[in-house]
């Protein structure tokens, strides 16, 4: 019956397997790159593990929502590389 309701305020994301762009390896960690696509726009959002590690790996999602795919893509970069420069393996911790 809320349902609709409770549409307007909790995003939907869409299947991000259509919109991962990129795998890189910076300072021993993959990052894989795959922004969300909401409402027509793109959340931040990465996968970060350790080179040649499957677990643990963290999703880094940041409520940040940007125009289009390439700036998402970007800035998710940007924003993985600084997560792992300031957190390094702290990043896998659970007793933040």
């Amino acid at each position: 019956m809320f349902d609709w309701l409770k549409s307007l305020f909790v995003a939907q994301p869409q299947s991000t397997a259509a919109s991962v762009q990129a795998e890189e390896e910076y300072n021993g960690f993959m990052i894989k790159i795959a922004p969300m696509p909401v409402g027509g726009q793109y959340r931040i959002s990465a996968h970060i593990s350790r080179v040649g590690a499957e677990e643990p790996s963290h999703h880094l999602i940041r409520a940040d929502l940007l125009p289009d795919l390439d700036t998402a893509v970007e800035h998710t970069r940007l924003k993985a590389r600084q997560a792992v420069d300031q957190l390094g393996d702290r990043l896998f911790s659970t007793d933040q």
